[in-house]
């Protein structure tokens, strides 16, 4: 039986009304036969403005028409991938291609255990089933099907909300015929094989432009319209249905392509969440719509009787209101298992308020030996990946959003709760970070980005300046953005921190005379050195009077006002206090200790400064040893030491020598902080520099 002869009876594929009309009329000369209570499922019509996707389809047609294959059976194949991406479109256009391959093909909206019901009842209802007078039940269809010689598909689309257990009930009986499956959840696949299932990623930028200018029925040729389009599908990351529904309201005459960009940066939740704005692409439902329909399936599950079940959707629940508030990708389990094992501080005065004091612990519970118990978190964030709100990041225990579910899923939430939810990731965040020894600098280093985004979000929700003071955060942020580089964001946090110790505190209180300290670190950073003097003369002072000359944090403040006078020009001066440093420091503090070797370090730099390279060589070489030892070779701080050398090779006229660090130096800074971090650009300035004297112009 071919696909043509059966076209009209079973209406397995819908190409225009006039088919449509035919197959009604067709079926209602059966109507003296058993008849179902069901609606014959119809394929959907594909997007007339389908684009791009040649490699899927290949590997669909690979897959269900590979003559090589040794063994003749039941093929299954999964498409998967969140919503919008365009699995179901993808499986239009594969069924539509290779019609004439099958004798039926059977379109089943897998969306529950109901619609599936009631497909295969509706199935019942064609004439070829009927001849083999089935008794109407959804049984009874699947047995027919799973008896038929002839070559079939059978396609499960949307199947994101069942288990692959569930579907599996479903699927024909026997071995024959081909299977395609379209899901969110990537589970499905253990219904196939690995090499059988395929993630459907964001279109290639060609492709996603192609698909914006047939949408907007605007001249592809243009280049003016193409100039613009680019901008508009790189915004949309080039997700299919955000592209489709944008072309649809320039269309509609609402906008200009020119202008669709000032519209979506204002009025983001309505352009892709109201269903008047949805596309042609007939999947009938808008962008944030998609993601909507898997979020309520999450809250029904949380009012199930099953109490795990109910747990796991609850605390889905809970990380989708934490998620969105940090950056989309680089999300690690450690953030939580670090604020897991954050106890409740003590502050000097009850009167400062702490983020620890108002840490959330529900997705934090910590077991009988005291360390952190993941299973809820775990439940929880498998329900999300299962719907592809989340999906796994490049190594174990690290996950990301789609930028625009990121988006979703702060702007489905009211304005009040967002501003709760945005402040409860910011606790969990200042909750997280320690200052000592125990915690990885290379933790430190992925926090910060979720840092500067959540304070991005607060700012952009209360349109003032973020959250409300809160002592013990400010402070740990502030170290951590001036430790990170970002030291104008520190700078702020820090004004706030002195303010309110002194208020609070008092201006003696040895939280108060630290937070001055920290504050003149960063205003040094910045250039504003007499600002850091002043300030680095009133920490010293006090530290005199209060703790002594030779506490170690007196010592430390000292080398700060040498580091100014430095800075200042000041470099006799700087010298003195130095050397002087540095002879304390080994008396009390010892050889090898983290502030000896900073402070052979500061005084190998006022050398450098003074002309006197020799002497600066031999302290940074014994610096750079000592760092390699203690730190290790990766640390921010060892390849510090390593750029000062190269410097001091470089004044000795050691190029060699110069260019072999300034090429480490280089390749860890853009390895740590990327291409257009201050410190990175500043050692790719230095080897310029070391390459020319090497007369290496073209690598300079």
């Amino acid at each position: 039986m071919s696909g043509t002869n059966l076209f009209t009876g079973a209406h397995h594929f819908v190409a225009s009304n006039n088919t449509f009309n035919e197959a009604h009329l067709t079926i209602n000369n059966y109507s003296n036969r058993t008849t179902s209570n069901g609606v014959i499922p119809l394929i959907p019509n594909p997007s007339n403005r389908f684009t791009g996707r040649t490699e899927v389809i290949a590997e669909l047609k690979r897959h269900f028409f590979n003559t090589n294959d040794s063994v003749q059976g039941r093929k299954f194949f999964l498409l998967y991938g969140m919503g919008g991406i365009g699995k179901t479109q993808i499986c239009l256009k594969f069924v539509e291609e290779m019609f004439d391959c099958f004798s039926f093909v059977f379109w089943i909206d897998a969306s529950s255990i109901g619609t599936i019901t009631q497909g295969l009842k509706g199935i019942c209802n064609l004439p070829a089933a009927q001849y083999s007078g089935l008794d109407g039940s959804p049984e009874s269809a699947l047995h027919w099907i799973g008896s038929l010689k002839e070559k079939y598909m059978m396609v499960f689309d949307n199947a994101d909300a069942l288990s692959p257990a569930e579907l599996e009930a479903y699927l024909p009986p026997g071995r024959g015929g081909n299977i395609l499956i379209t899901s969110r959840n990537f589970t499905m696949r253990n219904l196939t094989l690995p090499e059988n299932s395929l993630e459907v990623s964001e279109l290639e930028k060609k492709d996603a432009l192609e698909l914006l200018l047939k949408a907007s029925y605007l001249d592809a040729s243009s280049m003016v319209f193409q100039s613009e389009g680019s901008k508009i599908v790189k915004e949309l990351f080039h997700l299919p249905l955000a592209i489709d529904q944008a072309g649809a309201y320039i269309a509609s005459g609402a906008t200009t392509i020119g202008d669709y960009l000032a519209k979506y940066s204002q009025h983001r939740k309505t352009l892709l969440s109201h269903s008047e704005f949805t596309g042609a692409s007939k999947y009938n439902r808008s962008v944030y719509g998609t993601w909507e329909l898997s979020y309520k399936e999450i809250q029904k599950r949380a009012e199930s009787d099953d109490p795990h079940r109910a747990s796991a959707a609850n605390s889905a629940m809970l990380l989708l209101n934490l998620f969105p508030f940090f950056h989309h990708e680089g999300i690690t389990e450690e953030i939580f298992s670090y604020a897991a094992l954050q106890k409740d501080q003590k502050s000097s005065n009850s009167e400062l308020p702490l983020a620890s004091s108002m840490l959330d612990r529900r997705l934090l519970p910590l077991n009988k030996t005291g360390a952190w118990d993941n299973f809820v978190f775990r439940e929880g964030l498998r329900m999300l990946l299962s719907f592809s709100l989340v999906k796994k990041g490049p190594s174990d225990c690290v996950y990301a959003m789609h930028p625009l579910v990121h988006a979703w899923g702060r702007d489905r939430i009211l304005s009040n709760e967002r501003k709760q939810c945005c402040l409860m990731a910011y606790v969990t965040l200042s909750c997280s970070l320690r200052w000592n020894k125990g915690q990885p600098y290379g933790f430190r280093r992925a926090l910060v980005t979720h840092i500067r985004a959540n304070m991005e979000h607060s700012t952009s929700e209360s349109n003032e300046n973020g959250v409300s003071y809160l002592d013990d955060a400010y402070d740990k942020f502030g170290k951590l953005l001036y430790e990170q580089g970002y030291f104008k964001e520190a700078e702020n946090l820090q004004i706030q921190v002195l303010d309110a110790r002194n208020r609070i505190l008092g201006v003696e209180h040895p939280e108060t005379i630290n937070s001055m300290a920290n504050l003149a670190s960063t205003c040094r950073e910045q250039g504003k050195y007499t600002e850091a003097e002043k300030l680095d003369m009133q920490v010293l002072d006090a530290r005199n009077r209060i703790l002594g000359v030779e506490h170690p944090n007196t010592i430390n403040a000292m080398a700060k006002i040498a580091l100014t006078y430095r800075k200042l020009g000041k470099y006799t001066e700087a010298e003195k206090l130095q050397i002087q440093v540095l002879d304390e420091s080994n008396r009390i503090l010892g050889v090898e200790h983290p502030g000896t070797i900073n402070a052979m370090a500061k005084l190998a730099a006022t050398y450098r400064k003074l002309g006197k390279y020799t002497e600066a060589e031999k302290l940074e070489l014994q610096v750079l040893d000592a760092k390699n030892r203690i730190l290790g070779v990766e640390h921010p701080s060892t390849i510090n030491a390593m750029g000062n050398l190269a410097l001091t090779y470089q004044k000795l006229g050691k190029y060699t020598e110069a260019e072999k660090l300034q090429i480490q130096v280089l390749d860890a800074r853009n390895s740590i902080f990327g291409v257009e971090h201050p410190h990175t650009i500043l050692a790719m300035k230095n080897l310029g520099v070391t390459s020319r004297h090497l007369g290496k112009y073209t690598k300079a």
